[in-house]
């Protein structure tokens, strides 16, 4: 079911998967991938399909870090930058009118597209409150991109970071009551030093 106000966020794979079933989207896709030429390697290439099922396509090509020394030797060296969070803002304005809704996507759908789905929420609704609610509801195991977020709030004035950390914290604390990483679990009773227990 597509959520109000106009807002999905996809892995690539999964993506696929949903178009190839006929599931609904909203016709203007942000797609974010990984830089490169492909040469084998699906997270660099936009899949051709989207071509037929988007009216309009923005593709982004950076990788899912927060700096630079985080990529070793990973060539293009390439994270997100501002200038980037700067076409999805362009590109909101100049489709808000026509768009249905956004349908941005990265390899895994949980840090690079949700933190653009954070931004393009507030540019809908203009609430920081509102834009987080929704998205933890539509990808309830997001953990937004920190650098895209405060590209977004450099350019905005908003303080989606707020959101961003908030949405974080609660994924991790999720995380570890799934995995049962409470205190008591992490404990473990171990041998006394002459074999007794």
């Amino acid at each position: 079911m597509i959520e109000p106000p106009g807002v999905q966020v996809f892995g690539q794979r999964e993506l696929v998967e949903h178009l190839e079933s006929g599931g609904r989207h909203y016709y203007h896709c942000i797609s974010i991938g990984n830089p490169g030429r492909g040469f084998g390697r699906p997270d660099t290439v936009m899949p051709r399909m989207f071509r037929r099922h988007f009216r309009r396509i923005l593709r982004l090509a950076f990788y899912d870090a927060e700096k630079v020394s985080h990529l070793g030797t990973m060539r293009p060296r390439r994270i997100p930058r501002t200038s980037d969070i700067r076409r999805v803002i362009r590109f909101f304005r100049r489709t808000r009118r026509r768009a249905t809704g956004y349908t941005p996507h990265c390899w895994g759908g949980v840090s690079r597209s949700p933190a653009v789905a954070l931004g393009i929420l507030y540019l809908i609704s203009g609430s920081e409150t509102t834009s987080g609610d929704i998205l933890r509801r539509i990808r309830p195991d997001a953990a937004p991109h920190q650098g895209i977020v405060r590209s977004f709030d450099e350019l905005l004035g908003s303080n989606l970071r707020a959101m961003s950390d908030g949405i974080r914290a609660e994924r991790i604390a999720r995380m570890q009551r799934e995995l049962d990483l409470t205190g008591d679990a992490l404990l473990e009773e171990l041998p006394g030093a002459d074999g007794e227990e």
